[in-house]
């Protein structure tokens, strides 16, 4: 079988340098490639299997195929200078012209859109490693797509379906805006390991009950890092705080200590800490989707039993779990979770990673 195999050596760099997206990046600027990480991952986890990657130059895949000691890949299209979203077109063009099965990708919305520019019509597994992954695309995780590719290979998945590709404007979203729009699709393989819904925005009638709820059991001298959506920053208003609509704010003592923070700040934070968070919208993921500034280390660090997790009773309405995508995390991940959707009123969920 023929695989199609390509990191967007750029993806995800955008959540190291606290940014809202990646695709106005160089590669140059990155501090390292999220991407490839989780691409190493990938294949370190599978079986052999007799299978050709086709791939591209350098970052975009040929350095990891060599740095494993892997002969099954041939490069069939070479880049020059730093990797670009049109060196992604002109490798799937390349791509379109063999009998390819499956392509397998490792980035975000923007190289799904790249894919969708060069129309590519073999099914997708798509890695989730960028900084914004709200279309129907992805898989939950690296090791989910692992599993997605074996049942493949094994005859055990032989369908497809289309994905939605989202187009959400960057610049509106580092502005703390969400502008989406549908820009296209790509098959992907039928399975429930692949998130089938693009983000959803719920009415927000339920804060007020939430909000009220958190402030009024919130404990003094405790770090409260309040999570990204208007579910969350719905506590920060009926305190006459406005926060950052996308970012974490810290709250402590019922005063605002500072607004949208990074990763690196997150880790470094005094304990205790508690984290609010609200799942994202249509697709249920608690972690992994919007948040990225919780990586493994602050996870491990903080602890899954500091998260509190909020929604309304209409965007919980449609989850039958909530997931977790935190590569490199040493913790284990909590079987369930409950959600806060009222005041004083919680219900249980199961979560998967």
């Amino acid at each position: 079988m023929k695989v199609g195999f390509m990191i967007n050596p750029v993806a995800g760099c955008g959540q190291l340098l606290n940014l809202r997206g990646s695709d106005s990046l160089s590669f140059s600027r990155c501090p390292r490639s999220v991407s490839a990480e989780l691409a190493r991952t990938f294949l370190e986890k599978l079986e052999d299997t007799d299978v050709m990657f086709l791939t591209a130059s350098d970052a975009m895949g040929e350095d990891l195929f060599k740095s494993l000691g892997m002969n099954n890949y041939r490069v069939i299209y070479r880049y020059q200078s730093d990797p670009t979203a049109e060196d992604t077109v002109r490798y799937i063009k390349k791509l379109n012209d063999t009998d390819v099965s499956v392509l397998i990708f490792f980035g975000g919305d923007g190289t799904a859109r790249s894919i969708v520019d060069a129309n590519f019509t073999s099914p997708v597994i798509g890695v989730p490693a960028g900084t914004k992954m709200f279309s129907s695309i992805f898989a939950i995780s690296v090791n989910r797509a692992v599993q997605i590719f074996q049942d493949i290979l094994s005859g055990r998945i032989t369908g497809s379906h289309p994905g939605d590709v989202i187009d959400l404007n960057e610049t509106a979203y580092s502005e703390g805006r969400i502008d989406v729009k549908l820009y296209g699709e790509l098959l992907v393989p039928s399975s429930d390991l692949i998130v089938s819904e693009s983000k959803a925005e719920y009415p927000d009638n339920p804060v007020e009950g939430i909000a009220g709820y958190i402030v009024d059991n919130m404990v003094n001298d405790v770090n409260y890092l309040v999570g990204p959506g208007s579910t969350c920053k719905g506590i920060l208003k009926s305190l006459g705080i406005q926060g950052s609509l996308l970012g974490f704010d810290l709250l402590r003592n019922g005063i605002l200590i500072k607004k949208d923070l990074s990763e690196q700040e997150i880790y470094g934070l005094f304990m205790p800490v508690k984290i609010i968070l609200s799942p994202l919208g249509g697709q249920g993921f608690l972690i992994g989707r919007g948040n990225k500034q919780l990586s493994s280390r602050v996870m491990d660090r903080i602890g899954f039993e500091n998260v509190i997790v909020i929604a309304g009773e209409d965007k919980i309405r449609g989850f039958s779990g909530l997931y977790v995508d935190v590569p490199g995390l040493s913790s284990q991940v909590p079987a369930y979770v409950k959600i806060l959707s009222g005041y004083g009123r919680f219900k249980m969920f199961p979560v998967f990673d």
